[in-house]
């Protein structure tokens, strides 16, 4: 089956897939990958091996099955087909129960449940408002003024919907209601190619579409998976921090606010809308990665987190109990605060001031020693902020000072050059 060598990246990336270099003494063990559109953006999935003693299925059934689940979620859920389940419930203008797939009613079912959660901050309703402000299929449009936002949120409420499981059908109280998934129905999707590859029994998987991302297991040889977070930078891709999982399955998502935004009048607009207000979000929340065991929640929460901001969305996952490291952006200084549950899965975050200035603290120390060092050990005069140091680097044989010229050589870079990085949305793949 052949590797991805590169592919189209959609605009609301955030999250990295990154790979360390090949194992020392020999080939790595092989794994396969297969990747291609769907539902308006991409995917990914890699996998190897079998656990136990079972037959491992041949690559070409499981490269049969993905695309199919995935084209099943598509005529399901989209929107962008008018001969999908929701577009044909979101024409229909009856109150009446309207059947569904036993997958609609289930994503349906989780999305009312997190916006009866999140005090209706996470809406499947809201897509009279995204159009509205110029995020929707009917593209770029003028600042809406209050009488068109109120207009618009009159047709907007997840309590308008009604799911039932038996049989699996859903209604509306109003017939101008409609329903948009795309804030979960991805999510769900890659829940379905993870369902499916465990039910096979593969040793390790890793699968991901639009960067929403499930992972089981270790890759082929043995490592952990390695994922970047993307810094919250409009019109850069720089990896801020690496998640390394393995083991148990987990499932991760980021929703951000500075890959898709437009200027208005000098305002620059956020595509993420409080059903609530009505408005463009303009809280200093950039990014937020929320880890939980299925990809469909993790989806909706990212985004219902995204909504809420950096007060009350912290203090939503920590009542919660969600994994969730959240970036805020204070002038041009990025921030990172992190609920109790992410910590113990990767680690202590800083935030605030600390984060901030610790590190700024080091390199003065740094660059004062090195000004001792140099001047008064070796007895050279003041070269650069190194004291002199970096003169001795040909006696090391190494081209660049150990104190300001560090070279990574495991952790990815932004625009993917000269790196291994796995198939992503979000960095090109080899």
């Amino acid at each position: 089956m052949a590797r991805l060598s590169s592919m189209a990246l959609p605009p609301f990336a955030a999250i990295v897939l990154v790979c360390s270099a090949s194992a020392q003494g020999g080939a790595a063990p092989s794994s396969e990958t297969l990747g291609g559109r769907t539902m308006g953006t991409t995917w990914t999935a890699t996998w190897h091996g079998s656990r136990g003693n079972t037959d491992e299925v041949p690559a070409s059934v499981v490269a049969d099955e993905l695309p199919r689940l995935l084209d099943r979620v598509d005529r399901m859920m989209s929107t962008w087909r008018d001969d999908s389940e929701i577009s044909r419930f979101n024409s229909a203008s009856s109150t009446d129960w309207f059947a569904v797939s036993h997958d609609t009613m289930r994503v349906l079912r989780r999305a009312l449940e997190i916006a009866a959660q999140s005090g209706g901050a996470f809406d499947v309703t809201v897509s009279p408002l995204v159009g509205l402000w110029g995020f929707g299929v009917d593209g770029q449009r003028p600042a809406p003024d209050e009488q068109q936002v109120a207009a618009a949120i009159r047709r907007v409420g997840w309590q308008k919907l009604e799911v039932r499981t038996d049989p699996p059908s859903v209604r509306k109280s109003e017939p101008e209601v409609t329903v948009d998934l795309s804030a979960i129905a991805k999510g769900y999707a890659v829940d379905l190619l993870g369902i499916y590859l465990d039910s096979i029994a593969v040793d390790g998987y890793l699968v991901e579409v639009g960067g929403e991302t499930r992972v089981q297991g270790a890759r082929a040889d043995g490592s952990p998976w390695r994922i970047g977070i993307e810094q919250p930078l409009a019109g850069q891709r720089r990896v801020r921090r690496v998640l390394t999982v393995s083991g148990d399955t987990r499932s991760i998502a980021t929703s951000g606010d500075y890959r898709n935004r437009r200027n208005v009048g000098g305002r620059v607009l956020s595509h993420t809308i409080d059903p609530r207000t009505g408005h463009p979000v303009e809280h200093s929340l950039a990014a937020v990665t929320v880890v939980a065991e299925d990809c469909m929640t993790a989806d909706a929460l990212a985004t219902t987190l995204m909504v809420l901001g950096p007060v009350d969305g912290l203090a939503h996952a920590r009542r919660h109990g969600v994994a969730a490291l959240l970036l805020t952006r204070t002038g041009t200084t990025i921030n990172e605060q992190a609920t109790e549950e992410f910590s113990a899965l990767f680690g202590e975050v800083g935030g605030g001031w600390w984060n901030t200035w610790v590190p700024v603290l080091g390199l003065v120390v740094l660059a004062v020693c090195g000004l001792s060092a140099g001047v008064l050990l070796k007895g050279r005069g003041l070269v650069g902020s190194c004291g002199g140091l970096a003169l001795m680097c040909d006696r090391r044989e190494d081209p660049h000072c150990g104190a300001c010229g560090v070279r990574g050589e495991d952790v990815a870079v932004a625009n993917g050059d000269e790196q291994d990085v796995e198939p992503s949305h979000s960095g090109h793949a080899e």
